[in-house]
């Protein structure tokens, strides 16, 4: 059975802006016509609930977390249950430190009947980076026992050009390796600039990590901006998400962001045979 994933950061960031959700956001998920939609900082407020009816027709079965009760940003996972039956979810409540943004998911293929798990997690960034590592370890180790597993989300990693020892994509690559998973990240930036001058400057913090997939069961695709169309008064850099200004006096970089509560990470997508 093929599936087609989707993982998605909407920056909604425990409704820092304390502004509605854009509705056009539902209309991007429900386009994606993914069989599984993985949503990371989700705000349960506002207008929630109208976006998630929007976005997710009767096929589907949706699971969200209930992190906000411990000042941390909530995850969502949307499952096509005419094609897969959900054998449980699982949170983990990140108010311990060493815990990630986390939800899980076990599911079972109704033309295969092979078990699998999903994860989506997001690794806290305002966190050193040891506990980054613990956070990832953390995901890692609940699953150590299982054959098959997906694990995607936001891991807040720093750019491409950072060296060992810092949380950078070798770092999470090593701890994926002691652990049996093969890291799945597309070329460029999932936030930020599209294509910074340098490669060492990419930012991609979106990835999936697999256990027990066949590389030829597994396609990746490119880091998707295609949603900007929808408000080009907020994304106005075209496929940017950032733009620096200038230098302040003092010779630090000034930025201009897309502000919460608009979506300002790339969209993550793959197609996996179960």
């Amino acid at each position: 059975m093929e599936l087609k994933i989707v993982e998605w950061n909407i920056n909604q960031r425990m409704n820092y802006s304390g502004k509605n959700m854009p509705n056009w956001i539902a209309d991007v998920i429900a386009k994606e016509d993914a069989d599984i939609i993985a949503l990371t900082e989700v705000y349960k407020g506002n207008n929630w609930n109208e976006v998630k009816t929007a976005a997710f027709n009767s096929n589907y079965v949706v699971f969200e977390t209930s992190n906000n009760t411990a000042g941390q940003n909530d995850i969502a996972i949307a499952i096509n249950i005419n094609k897969l039956n959900v054998i449980y979810a699982k949170t983990y409540y990140p108010g311990t430190l060493g815990i990630p943004d986390c939800l899980e998911v076990k599911c079972k293929s109704k033309d295969t009947d092979k078990e699998f798990i999903f994860i989506c997690i997001r690794i806290h960034a305002s966190v050193e980076n040891k506990t980054k590592r613990q956070e990832l370890n953390h995901v890692m180790s609940v699953v150590e026992n299982e054959d098959t597993v997906i694990v995607c989300g936001d891991f807040n990693n720093y750019r491409r050009g950072c060296v060992d020892n810092i949380w950078c994509l070798n770092e999470v690559s090593k701890i994926c390796k002691e652990k049996n998973f093969v890291v799945k990240t597309p070329d460029g930036s999932s936030i930020y600039q599209e294509s910074p001058v340098n490669i060492d400057y990419e930012f991609p913090e979106d990835h999936f990590l697999l256990k027990g997939i066949n590389e030829n069961d597994f396609t990746l695709f490119p880091y998707d901006r295609d949603f900007v169309e929808n408000y080009r008064i907020i994304y106005k850099w075209n496929k940017d998400f950032q733009v620096c200004l200038g230098k302040d006096k003092s010779g630090k970089n000034i930025y201009d962001s897309v502000p919460t509560p608009f979506p300002d990470h790339a969209i993550l997508k793959c197609k996996v045979i179960i």
